[in-house]
């Protein structure tokens, strides 16, 4: 399957809650997303399938959690250290896009 961009309509991939295999095409898109707007990240997967993916842009920290149910987001700064509970929860694509959008 050819890398598709979540933006792009995708059949019904929208507003579809996250299943299994969906988290690794978002978290694949993310990637794609990240390096095509240059932000600077790492990622690290673990033997439960979970992902964790460090982004770094303008000075701020964040953090996604892909995880077969759902994708959690934090902003870390000084102020507010990281947890393992997200500060958003994500549940589909849109929600994944307006959060990287709202990166850049």
């Amino acid at each position: 399957m050819d890398s598709v961009f979540f933006f792009e309509i995708q059949g019904n991939f929208f507003n579809k809650e996250i299943e299994m295999e969906d988290y690794l095409i978002m978290f694949n898109n993310t990637i794609e997303f990240l390096k095509k707007n240059n932000l600077k990240y790492e990622y690290m997967k673990f033997s439960s399938g979970s992902i964790m993916l460090d982004v770094w842009f303008n000075k701020k920290f964040y953090v996604f959690q892909f995880e077969p149910n759902q994708i959690g987001f934090s902003e870390v700064d000084e102020n507010v250290g990281f947890d393992t509970i997200p500060d958003k929860i994500i549940l589909n694509s849109d929600m994944l896009r307006l959060v990287l959008t709202s990166l850049v």
